[in-house]
């Protein structure tokens, strides 16, 4: 894809994972980077460090910034200028920031939303 001047950057909303446990795909915000976290269907506890192969990541999702529609994208994308499938705009997927935002609460577990 040629350099152009509309080619907008957009930094991944969240991931697509395989749990550790059940070996069920998991969507989880980008929120929870860094966080341990459980798995909604088996109940397991994880650290969700999207840098490590033991997170077992296998895409993830981010909003397009010209129709606003979520795309879906396997994790050979993750640095990759592409084309949106909906509406055509050019965008470049970024790497996440490098500090993560750890969630709330007392015990430091939030839940993941699973996938189907």
């Amino acid at each position: 894809m040629p350099p152009d001047t509309d080619c907008q950057q957009v930094e991944p909303g969240g991931f697509l994972l395989e749990c550790p446990h059940c070996r069920q795909e998991l969507r989880v915000a980008r929120k929870y980077s860094g966080a341990h976290v459980e798995c909604k269907l088996c109940h397991g506890h994880f650290l969700l460090d999207p840098d490590s192969p033991a997170s077992r990541l296998v895409g993830f999702f981010a909003e397009c910034p010209h129709c606003l529609e979520e795309l879906r994208a396997n994790l050979r994308y993750r640095r990759a200028r592409v084309a949106c499938k909906l509406c055509g705009g050019r965008i470049r997927f970024i790497p996440v920031s490098a500090q993560p935002v750890r969630p709330s609460g007392n015990s430091g577990r939030s839940p993941m939303i699973a996938t189907g």
